[in-house]
C-alpha cells in the first residue's frame, strides 16, 4: 500500500474512532444526533446507489434521493423515544402508513419500473432505517425502566461497535497472512476462512476482556453478541459487496478518505443490530 494513502486510512480512522466515542459517550443528544446522522448517509448513500440503475432524469434522480431519504429519516425517528414504553407499540405502528405513503411516490415519477423502485424504497427502510431505530431500544432493554440512560447504559452499543471492528481488524490481518481458503470469492475475493476464524477468536477474546470492564451485560451475552459480531457482520459486510459488485461500484461514498463511505464503514454493524435487538428482547422477558 501507498504510504500516503496508508497514512490517510490512519488519520481517517483516529478522526472517526474519535467522533463515535463522543457522540456515544457524552450524553443522550450527543448519541441521538450521532446515530441520525449516520443513518441519514447510509440512507443517502444507499439511494444514491439505487439511482445509478433508474432509468429518471438528473432532477427525478436528485428529488427521488432527496424524499426518499426523508422517508428513511422519518421512519428511524419513529423509535427515538424508547422511554415512552407505553406507547412504544403504537409508534412502531406508525411506520406502516409511511411505508404505503412511500408507494404513492410512484404514482408521480412517470417511471415505468414501478414495482423495483417501490421495492429498492422499502429495502432502503428495512435495511437502513428499522436497525438504526432499533439501537435506542437496545439502550432501553439493557437500562432500568426509570433511569434509560447514563452511567454505563449505551455500553452494550459500544461494546458491540468495538466487537465489530475487532473482528473486521483481526479478519484482515489473519487473512492478509494466513489466507489461502476463499470464504466467497464471487462477491468478495479477499475474504478467506483463515481471516474469519482469526476475526471470530479474537472477538471472543475481546468479549472476555469486555465483560470486566463493562459490567452493564453478564459474559455469556458478551459471548453470544461477539459471534453475532463476527458471523452476522461477515454476511453484512457481504451483502454490501453484493449491492455494489452487482452496480459496479468500489466505494458508497467518500466521506472516510482511504475507508470509502457511511455504509463502507457500518454495513456489519447494521446487520448485527436486529440480531442483538432481538437476543437482549429474548434474554429481557424470559
Amino acid at each position: 500500500m501507498d504510504k500516503k494513502v496508508f497514512i490517510t486510512r490512519i488519520l481517517s480512522a483516529i478522526v472517526f474512532g474519535v467522533v463515535m466515542l463522543g457522540g456515544l459517550l457524552f450524553n443522550q443528544l450527543s448519541f441521538i444526533v450521532l446515530t441520525t446522522l449516520i443513518c441519514g448517509g447510509c440512507l443517502w448513500e444507499y439511494f444514491g446507489l439505487i439511482s445509478t440503475i433508474q432509468s429518471y432524469s438528473e432532477r427525478k434522480k436528485k428529488t427521488f434521493r432527496i424524499l426518499s431519504t426523508l422517508f428513511g429519516l422519518t421512519a428511524y425517528a419513529f423509535f427515538l423515544f424508547p422511554f415512552l414504553n407505553f406507547f412504544l407499540s403504537g409508534l412502531i405502528l406508525m411506520i406502516i402508513p409511511l411505508l404505503f405513503l412511500m408507494f404513492c411516490v410512484e404514482l408521480f415519477s412517470g417511471e415505468q419500473r414501478t414495482f423495483q423502485n417501490t421495492s429498492f424504497n422499502l429495502l432502503g427502510i428495512f435495511y437502513i432505517s428499522i436497525p438504526f431505530g432499533l439501537l435506542h431500544l437496545i439502550v432501553f432493554f439493557v437500562s432500568d425502566h426509570n433511569c434509560p440512560w447514563f452511567p454505563g447504559k449505551i455500553n452494550a452499543v459500544l461494546g458491540l461497535l468495538l466487537l465489530i471492528w475487532t473482528n473486521d481488524t483481526f479478519a484482515y490481518i489473519t487473512g492478509s497472512l494466513f489466507g489461502r481458503h476463499k470464504l466467497f470469492s464471487s462477491i468478495s475475493p479477499k475474504k478467506s476462512w483463515e481471516g474469519f476464524f482469526g476475526g471470530t477468536i479474537m472477538t471472543l477474546i475481546v468479549a472476555f476482556l469486555i465483560s470486566m470492564l463493562l459490567d452493564t451485560i453478564k459474559l455469556q451475552d458478551w459471548i453470544v453478541i461477539a459471534l453475532i459480531a463476527s458471523v452476522v457482520g461477515t454476511l453484512g459486510d457481504l451483502f454490501e459487496s453484493m449491492l455494489k459488485r452487482n452496480l459496479g461500484i468500489k466505494d458508497s461514498g467518500s466521506i472516510m478518505p482511504g475507508h470509502g463511505g457511511f455504509l463502507d464503514r457500518f454495513d456489519a454493524f447494521i446487520f448485527c443490530i436486529p440480531f442483538v435487538f432481538a437476543y437482549l428482547l429474548l434474554t429481557f422477558f424470559l
